[in-house]
């Protein structure tokens, strides 16, 4: 209804509630864009764009593989970890901070070691956060927090246990019995994101 559609909501008008949701869309952000247009006018920036595209592209989309974004995001994503551990001191304690020094290996690597199934931060953010990026928004960025539990209660009459993830709230739930080693959690960590649909018992 904000949209302005006042059709009867059914199957039937799926193509025109959705013209209607993007038209309404498309033309709250036009006047923005045009403010944008003649602003980089000014500069003559819109003819400097054409003829080197491949400079000014990352200037507008930054790209995963870009190895100064790959570095903040990585910066940016250790920074804003807020891991929940155990009583200092405690069995519990160590091996929840050897979980987070092999998450910080990854992000490391990620940078140099990309594969088409490899583990980069934005394909970790993803996971996270659901979004790929770190939040554009200042007001968003402030209070951008990613908690990070871990789950020592594992039944160990299972092959393996998926780190578990809430991307409304940004909590991952490590299971420790199953990450016990830099390769173990690796290759759980690669799974989870790359293959996993939702994170059971497997």
């Amino acid at each position: 209804v904000t949209c302005g559609y006042t059709g009867i909501v059914s199957l039937e008008n799926k193509d025109s509630m959705i013209r209607t949701v993007v038209l309404h869309s498309t033309m709250r952000v036009i006047p923005m864009l045009d403010q944008l247009r003649k602003g980089l006018q000014l500069y003559d920036l819109p003819k400097i764009m054409k003829t080197h595209q491949d400079l000014c592209l990352p200037l507008f989309v930054p790209g995963e593989d870009d190895e100064v974004y790959s570095y903040i995001l990585d910066s940016f994503l250790l920074e804003r970890s807020r891991p929940v551990f155990s009583e200092v001191g405690s069995a519990k304690h160590q091996k929840e901070v050897n979980i987070i020094n092999f998450l910080q290996e990854i992000e490391d690597s990620g940078i140099k070691d990309v594969t088409p199934e490899g583990l980069t931060v934005g394909r970790i953010m993803q996971w996270m956060t659901g979004q790929r990026h770190k939040p554009v928004l200042p007001s968003e960025n402030k209070d951008f927090v990613i908690y990070m539990k871990f789950n020592h209660d594992c039944d160990t009459q299972h092959t393996v246990c998926f780190p578990t993830v809430s991307a409304c709230s940004r909590t991952v739930t490590f299971p420790s019995a199953h990450l016990k080693t830099y390769t173990e959690f690796k290759n759980i960590l690669t799974l989870a994101i790359c293959h996993g649909q939702t994170f059971d018992r497997v």
